[in-house]
C-alpha cells in the first residue's frame, strides 16, 4: 500500500500509479510545497505545452500542511481556466462529451486546495473506469510517494496515444490525463493498462 500527494490535474505517471497499485489515498497532512504539481498542471495549446497554475492564498513560514491551503478567488483564474480548457481542446473529438462536466469542476467553489483537486481527480478516475482514493490526514506504514511527477526524467509510467496538437508539436509527455480523456475518450483506459510504456 502507498499514497500519494494531491495533484491538480494529475498526469499519466499519477493515474497510472492509482491504476496499478493498492493505494491507500491521498496524503494531505504533509508539508505544503510550493511550485509542485500540487496547484498546477500540464496542459496542450496551438502554441505549445502551457502550466496553468492555481493561485493559493499567502503561505508563511513555516509552511503549512498541505490541508490548510486554500485558494486564492483574486485574479478571476477560474474563468481564465475554463477560456483555456474551450480554446485548446473544443476541436478535440470528445469535447463535447465531457465539456459540461469539465464547466462544472472548473467552476467548483471549494475553498480548500485539496478539495478542489480530489474533485477532479474523481472525475478522472470516474470516466477512467479506477477507483477514486479517499483523502487521508494521518501517516499510516504505507510509504508517500513524492516522486516530482512533472520532472523531464520521470517518464517511466508515460503512454503514447494521439494528440489534438502532435502534428505541429510531436508526442508530448507528462500532461495532465485530461488531455487524454479529450482525445481519444474511453480508449484511455486501454493507453493506462497495455504492456508497453512508450520508448
Amino acid at each position: 500500500m502507498m499514497t500519494l500527494p494531491t495533484a491538480f490535474l494529475p498526469n499519466l505517471p499519477y493515474l497510472f500509479l492509482l491504476a496499478h497499485n493498492k493505494v491507500s489515498g491521498i496524503y494531505v497532512g504533509e508539508q505544503y510545497e510550493k511550485q509542485t504539481f500540487r496547484n498546477r498542471t500540464n496542459l496542450m495549446g496551438p502554441n505549445g505545452k502551457v502550466t496553468f497554475t492555481i493561485p493559493v492564498e499567502k503561505i508563511g513560514y513555516p509552511s503549512p500542511s498541505t490541508y490548510e491551503v486554500c485558494i486564492s478567488e483574486h485574479g478571476q483564474w477560474r474563468n481564465k481556466l475554463w477560456q483555456m480548457l474551450r480554446s485548446n481542446y473544443c476541436s478535440t473529438p470528445y469535447w463535447e462529451h465531457y465539456c459540461e462536466s469539465i464547466q462544472e469542476h472548473v467552476f467548483n467553489p471549494a475553498h480548500r486546495l485539496v478539495d478542489y483537486n480530489h474533485d477532479w481527480l474523481a472525475l478522472l478516475c470516474k470516466l477512467i473506469g479506477i477507483d477514486t482514493p479517499p483523502l487521508v490526514h494521518t501517516q499510516d506504514d504505507s510509504p508517500i510517494i513524492l516522486t516530482d511527477f512533472y520532472n523531464p526524467q520521470h517518464h517511466l509510467f508515460s503512454r503514447r496515444y494521439w494528440q489534438v496538437f502532435e502534428y505541429k508539436f510531436g508526442f508530448q509527455p507528462n500532461l495532465s490525463a485530461l488531455d487524454m480523456l479529450l482525445c481519444i475518450g474511453p480508449e484511455s483506459r486501454l493507453i493506462l493498462f497495455e504492456d508497453e510504456p512508450i520508448a
